[in-house]
């Protein structure tokens, strides 16, 4: 993820998801250079979910991971908003949060602790996120590597992902620094969708989301 606007270690992740399984690689490098876009190459990263016993962080749909070693935390960016889809991470709409120690206070407020100062949090940051996440016994319950192909097409990314436990997804993701934002990257999505003929997902889900069906 890239930061975007005046803080370093958040942005507003805008995406969504599409049905990989009809779509070609090649097919699609082909129709993304044509259309003036960029192939970026293909990266394989491994990612480790966390969360309580009890499922605390999904039931609010907040989602804290590790990639590669490198702490993030997917926040609902309006909690009170019941019409986004909220199955498994799969929102179309997150605050994404990088770094233990801003992951670290997004944790406690999600988990109803108080805020660690924030010069306590950022000293021995990765230390004290996870001397936390003990505390209030949180522990991976997910861990699965992903081959990503990467686009950009407009202004967007374009991610396709095959996991490791045999699911694919086609995601377009804009990032945007401000709410008032959203919307047009929403129309941006659709925009870039529409040009490069992606197909919406159907009963199927994203990565995170059938593995915990699974």
């Amino acid at each position: 993820m890239a930061s975007s606007g005046n803080n370093a270690n958040f942005a507003i992740e805008v995406e969504r998801k599409y049905d990989a399984s009809v779509v070609s690689i090649d097919a699609l490098t082909k129709t993304v250079e044509s259309l003036g876009g960029e192939t970026k190459g293909v990266v394989t990263f491994t990612d480790v979910y966390y969360d309580t016993p009890d499922a605390s962080l999904a039931a609010k749909d907040t989602w804290l991971r590790a990639r590669d070693g490198a702490w993030e935390i997917k926040v609902p960016l309006s909690q009170g908003d019941d019409t986004a889809r909220r199955s498994g991470g799969e929102r179309s709409v997150f605050r994404e949060v990088e770094g233990p120690g801003a992951c670290l206070q997004e944790l406690n407020a999600a988990l109803g602790v108080p805020r660690v100062p924030t010069q306590l949090a950022n000293e021995d940051a990765e230390a004290a996120l996870i001397a936390a996440m003990k505390t209030l016994d949180v522990h991976p319950f997910a861990k699965f590597t992903t081959e990503r192909a990467k686009f950009a097409l407009d202004g967007a990314n374009v991610d396709v992902d095959a996991a490791s436990f045999g699911h694919g997804v086609c995601e377009v993701e804009v990032l945007c620094a401000y709410e008032s934002q959203v919307p047009d990257a929403e129309a941006k999505i659709a925009y870039v969708a529409q040009r490069l003929g992606l197909t919406p997902l159907s009963d199927s889900g994203g990565k995170l989301e059938t593995y915990i069906r699974r």
